[in-house]
């Protein structure tokens, strides 16, 4: 990526890196502090969780502590690209869309995944159409979300739009607030863009509405001109121009055996269809021969239990 892209960021996928880490250290209270620890917005925060992490599992915290933090965790995140996403789900999304078009030939291929961006485009381009406001609907909720957090913090302005805010509870928390550059020493602001609960709380302060400080990149003239560029319709093999050579064959194929495979392997603690429904993670398989777990009475290796004889009878004669 280096070699390919010199200078941008790259990020990991948390998801498949506690797949990884789980197969060695596994445990809800691992998982939840290493996502802790992704979470954390700053660099204090994340290692305040890798030390709870050490605390635990010394073996966990050194596995973590190979991967560079700039690859997985929002502390160690470069402003720049006004993200703070962790996982892939975008292009497993995107993915997921083109399963049945990915084992077709490459320009049936092709055709699928463009006539679907085209509708996907026009789609797009008719909703914003009907959007009558000027901020994004989701970029709206996270603002919102922010904006009923900023009720639990206090503000102490020092002057020229340089604040000092803390938590009512008087927990520790205290950050530094600059409305006029734009950043507060939580870094959630710098990662994405939108002002946090810190820096709406000195809005608010000011009576400012906290949607003026929203960048034009979350609103509907950008969104608009994202989708204005058109994919236009072609026609069909019928109206194909003959070039006057032969038509090129596709390689000999060798069919696998078995059924074609679409679906990925999910992990078996991914979310369930429902409530009703076993993980097999927490309850696992137990054989009814040898009654250890992992495998099932087929395919035990273990010689068949003895049979029993049957109870004495304590009947008298």
């Amino acid at each position: 990526m280096d070699e390919l892209l010199p200078g941008v960021a790259h990020r990991f996928c948390v998801r498949h890196l506690y797949n990884n880490f789980k197969k060695k250290f596994p445990g809800k209270k691992l998982k939840e502090l290493m996502w802790k620890a992704a979470n954390a917005t700053y660099v204090n925060a994340w290692h305040r969780e890798m030390q709870e992490i050490k605390t635990i599992n010394i073996e966990a915290f050194k596995y973590l502590i190979k991967i560079p933090p700039r690859h997985w965790s929002k502390s160690y995140f470069t402003p720049e690209a006004k993200c703070d996403t962790l996982v892939n789900n975008m292009s497993e999304a995107f993915n997921s869309v083109i399963v049945g078009a990915r084992a077709k030939p490459i320009v049936t291929m092709l055709e699928e995944i463009r006539v679907y961006m085209m509708e996907r485009w026009e789609t797009n381009r008719q909703k914003i159409g009907r959007y009558v406001e000027s901020i994004l609907p989701n970029i709206k909720k996270k603002l919102e979300r922010e904006t009923s957090f900023s009720n639990n913090w206090m503000v102490r302005p020092a002057g020229y739009e340089l604040f000092e805010v803390r938590h009512i509870s008087a927990n520790g928390d205290q950050f530094s607030v600059s409305l006029g550059t734009k950043e507060c020493s939580c870094r959630k602001w710098m990662l994405t863009g939108l002002p946090c609960r810190h820096a709406i709380a000195c809005m608010r302060e000011m009576e400012i509405d906290p949607s003026q400080y929203v960048p034009d990149y979350f609103r509907k003239e950008t969104y608009e001109a994202c989708y204005q560029p058109m994919i236009y319709p072609t026609n069909g093999q019928n109206l194909w121009v003959s070039v006057g050579f032969t038509d090129l064959q596709p390689p000999p194929i060798k069919r696998q055996p078995g059924r074609p495979k679409k679906k990925r392997n999910k992990e078996p603690d991914e979310l369930k269809k429902d409530d009703g429904n076993m993980k097999r993670d927490f309850h696992g398989i137990v054989c009814g021969n040898c009654k250890r777990p992992g495998h099932n009475k087929q395919t035990c290796k273990q010689p068949p239990p003895p049979p029993q004889a049957p109870p004495a009878s304590t009947q008298p004669p």
